[in-house]
């Protein structure tokens, strides 16, 4: 007689790889990405949910989406304040539900060696978080605003004599780096760095970079700050994994949710 159950187990196939698209990290190469991102699959295995994906580097927010909607990948990975602000704008798009919530800070960047620069900015992010004005601008450009529409315009402070710093913004995770369809820097980003510039007395000179020049951008002295810079917030990575050892970052100033986007089904 055969008992139940008798016989060889089926096959158990192995999960089907899911193509992702992300902005391109400030210093690692889409190959040290995907290494990274197999310590967190390893992770979520161990927490009984089985993950295969390869991520693919794109240079910015349109481009990724136009892939999204060639078939060309299956998702995109950002941050939950953009994908609210994508579907405010795109009925098609859905946010995915993942089991697995991770994290990133958001900080600033400049050069090592601008330490007095470094620490302007850390002592105004600090006073920005201890006075309510960090949370006070996150409400107006991020959580409570209408994202179906266009942030109103900022003004940036001039100081007569002050130094100028230039700040470079990519524009490719509205509504906190935004720049509108004219070419105009605005929203969060805007405020934030104005008020970074009136707080350390220095004028603030916006310049528009690409995602993937940022680190390059920085070392190369066409900008003194990068505006955006992420760093993990999980026990799995390593903080400065993707960061060069000619940069430092500054005090986190925003920490956001790490979602998938999809089309809707």
């Amino acid at each position: 007689m055969t008992g139940c159950g008798g016989g060889s187990e089926p096959a158990v196939k192995d999960p089907p790889t899911t193509r992702i698209g992300i902005i391109s990290k400030l210093n690692a190469t889409e190959e040290a990405l995907n290494e990274q991102m197999k310590k967190l699959q390893k992770a979520a295995m161990r927490s009984g949910l089985q993950l295969t994906h390869l991520y693919t580097y794109f240079k910015g927010l349109n481009e990724m989406q136009m892939a999204l909607d060639a078939g060309q990948i299956d998702e995109i990975s950002t941050y939950r304040s953009v994908a609210n602000y994508m579907l405010a704008r795109n009925d098609r798009l859905e946010i995915l539900d993942h089991t697995v919530n991770m994290f990133d800070s958001f900080c600033c960047a400049v050069r090592t060696e601008d330490k007095a620069l470094h620490d302007e900015i850390n002592a105004a992010i600090q006073a920005m978080n201890s006075d309510g004005t960090l949370d006070s601008l996150v409400k107006t450009y991020i959580s409570d605003a209408n994202l179906s529409e266009d942030p109103p315009a900022v003004a940036l402070e001039t100081f007569d004599g002050a130094e100028t710093i230039k700040v470079g913004v990519t524009g490719d995770l509205p509504p906190l780096d935004l720049i509108l369809a004219n070419g105009q820097p605005a929203g969060f980003n805007t405020a934030m760095i104005s008020e970074i510039g009136r707080r350390i007395g220095k004028n603030i000179e916006l310049v528009q970079i690409d995602s993937d020049a940022r680190a390059a951008a920085l070392t190369s002295r066409q900008i003194d700050v990068v505006f955006w810079v992420t760093v993990p917030d999980n026990d799995v990575l390593d903080k400065n994994w993707d960061k060069p050892d000619e940069l430092s970052t500054t005090f986190p100033y925003h920490r956001d949710e790490i979602v998938h986007v999809d089309l809707k089904k």
